[in-house]
């Protein structure tokens, strides 16, 4: 017996209501769960589903019928998007930068120079606050900017647009290169030509003692903030962390943090910056099925007994840019720690919670982070509609 993957999307759409793009996403995790964790047992397979969890999370979490209610269930997490109200729109990241551009924390942001427009628009270019002005706006805008900064970043500025993802441009003396790799004029041509809905912006590089674990890309933070809930509709805005990790590149990652390309994720206390004893990588990227790791892959750097740079100024600024968008009821922010502070990369409005969640805590142990997900209706979604579906698309 296999999953109908397309049958039980169908189902999860017409009867459990779910969200028409998250419901792809759902399926898709779950395809490469069964994938990492397959869970031959149709009883073990049964109990989770109908507690609302992959049935791999039984290995990945090591779930038992006394702990697993401190951990989020894959169908209610899924069920609850959106967990923002209609602030959502401030969070595409060309609209977040003008969000961020006052009540001091515009120093979070990075430099915008252009926004690139959508096929509707013919990706037509528009210029942004930080574009040097003696730039002729022309077909040689982009080569000239870059020749000006040495690097950018490109960025689609929602989801995955444009088809490329997240771009390094550099130009090394006469040679160029995308994401560390050579590339010629007729391939710059092409992104500079084929962009769309893309956001072109200064390259942040990462503080130097990060580089101890990776050097050849930047470490990303992503820290997970849930505003808490209150009976008291005057009281000051509180927010408590729920998930703080760090990502680093990889061989096998082509030098991306993003876990799902291969990255390498550790954990850290938020209130301290003190890195996890143990980090991981997602099982399908260890052939030896060793995911849990005490040191880098191929630098064999470890981390245990160290922690983030300069962190309690870090975390004060999280903390300033949380109390600024707190119409926002939940993100997860993506940070660069550079030497001189920090740059938010994009604030995400419904970040993963799987792997996070051996990384740092069951999430749903954190009080008042259990608290804001009950509030938000964890409670009421019923995992038996997944768990039926899920059987009946069994071929």
């Amino acid at each position: 017996m296999a999953t109908n993957y397309d049958k039980l999307l169908e189902r999860m759409r017409t009867e459990a209501g779910m969200d028409y793009r998250w419901s792809a996403m759902f399926v898709k995790k779950l395809r490469d769960d069964e994938a990492a964790f397959p869970v031959p047992d149709e009883d073990k397979k049964r109990w989770a589903l109908e507690r609302g969890f992959y049935p791999g999370r039984i290995e990945l979490y090591g779930l038992t019928e006394d702990n697993y209610m401190q951990y989020m269930p894959d169908f209610q997490y899924f069920m609850l998007h959106p967990l923002n109200n209609h602030f959502l729109k401030w969070l595409d990241k060309t609209t977040l930068k003008y969000v961020m551009n006052s009540g001091g924390v515009e120093d979070t942001m990075p430099k915008y120079y252009a926004y690139v427009e959508n096929e509707l628009c013919r990706g037509r270019y528009t210029y942004l606050m930080d574009c040097p002005r003696d730039i002729p706006r022309d077909k040689d805008f982009l080569w000239n900017l870059l020749k000006r900064q040495g690097v950018l970043a490109l960025k689609p500025n929602s989801g995955t647009s444009g088809g490329f993802g997240f771009m390094k441009l550099e130009l090394r003396g006469d040679e160029l290169y995308e994401n560390n790799k050579r590339i010629g004029m007729d391939r710059f041509e092409e992104i500079r030509d084929t962009i769309r809905n893309y956001i072109i912006t200064e390259y942040c590089y990462q503080n130097h003692e990060l580089a101890k674990i990776w050097p050849d890309s930047e470490c990303t933070l992503r820290v997970t903030m849930c505003k808490d809930y209150t009976e008291d509709k005057f009281a000051e805005t509180t927010w408590t962390c729920a998930i703080s990790f760090a990502r680093f590149g990889s061989v096998i990652s082509g030098g991306a943090s993003n876990l799902s390309s291969g990255g390498v994720g550790i954990g850290f206390d938020f209130k301290t910056g003190k890195y996890k004893d143990y980090g991981l990588r997602y099982r399908r990227f260890t052939p030896d099925g060793n995911w849990m790791l005490d040191r880098h892959p191929d630098t064999n750097a470890q981390w245990k007994g160290d922690g983030l740079p300069n962190w309690e100024f870090v975390r004060s600024k999280i903390e300033a840019v949380c109390q600024h968008v707190s119409s926002l009821d939940y993100m997860g922010m993506d940070v660069i720690i550079t030497e001189e502070g920090m740059i938010i990369c994009e604030i995400n409005s419904h970040p993963a919670m799987d792997y996070a969640q051996v990384m740092c805590s069951p999430v749903l142990s954190i009080p008042k982070v259990r608290e804001f997900f009950e509030h938000k209706g964890l409670r009421k979604q019923d995992p038996s509609v997944f768990c039926r579906a899920y059987f009946d698309s069994q071929e």
